[in-house]
């Protein structure tokens, strides 16, 4: 692949050596095909699910794909745009894997992805990035694709991990279980929230490097690691509304808002103290 149309965005080296880990392959298609488009060299991707006439509307597999793993169809896009690409699809659940397993997995990664609409799935992933002091983003949305969330830890920069940033719905799971529907979620909203996912992890590989795009965005410390943006202007929140109150109420979506978050001595991050 020729890169040099942006070279001066991102360290390509750095990117050909990077590995990096992702839980879901559906929502995330696009995110997974953008990272190849940049240089990233392995990819592992962990989905269990297969492909679905449901899909297709908001997911970046074709008819022909109908009945195969998600994450061999995605192989099979993947290596159209870069042969060369090192990828790994696993379809067993990584919530039912021993520590051998996980360690041989998660344990050489760069950067984990956990990009699914379980809870279980999320909460337990902020477990491993914790035991393997890893780099970690999560992603979102919330009912209806109103609002989304990204959450991102980075080990010895950002003081919070994610059960830190989300403690009340850790709360909220303990009493009932709650499942987001991905009813109302279009192909334009998972490739907005894919986007921003793949500027963060530019920005999370590229921290401790010069002279580029995503460099230095977060330096040795960063506490603003939970990033809420409306993707439409009926979605309702105090915190929004405090956002625009100053611009006459016409900034109605795709705003941002990076929260600061302390560390509130959870339990995911005094098991490792």
């Amino acid at each position: 692949m020729d890169f040099s149309r942006i070279s001066n965005a991102v360290d390509i080296n750095l990117l050909q050596n990077t590995r990096i880990v992702g839980v879901g392959a559906g929502g995330a298609y696009c995110l997974y095909e953008a990272l190849t488009r940049t240089g990233v060299g392995h990819l592992t991707v962990l989905d269990f699910d297969t492909v679905d006439e449901v899909n297709f509307c908001r997911q970046g597999f074709a008819a022909s794909q109908i009945g195969m793993k998600k994450v061999d169809a995605l192989a099979e896009h993947l290596h159209s745009i870069n042969p060369n690409l090192d990828y790994k699809g696993i379809t067993k659940n990584f919530l039912d894997m021993t520590d051998a397993e996980l360690d041989e997995i998660f344990g050489s990664a760069d950067l984990l992805l956990f990009l699914t609409d379980s809870f279980k799935a999320q909460a337990f992933g902020n477990k491993l990035a914790l035991r393997y002091k890893k780099s970690a983003i999560w992603g979102g949305f919330y009912e209806q694709s109103q609002c989304a969330e990204i959450v991102f830890y980075i080990p010895g920069v950002t003081p919070a991990c994610f059960r830190c940033v989300v403690a009340p719905r850790y709360e909220a799971q303990a009493v009932k279980e709650i499942k987001v529907s991905s009813n109302c979620n279009t192909m334009f909203h998972s490739q907005m929230l894919d986007s921003m996912i793949g500027m963060i992890a530019m920005a999370i590989l590229h921290n401790n490097t010069t002279g580029f795009t995503f460099s230095e965005w977060f330096g040795e410390y960063w506490d603003q690691n939970l990033i809420q943006f409306k993707t439409s202007p009926d979605y309702e929140s105090r915190l929004f509304d405090r956002l625009i109150q100053n611009s006459g109420g016409y900034a109605l979506c795709f705003d941002a808002i990076w929260q600061r978050i302390s560390k509130h001595g959870c339990p995911d991050c005094e098991e490792l103290e």
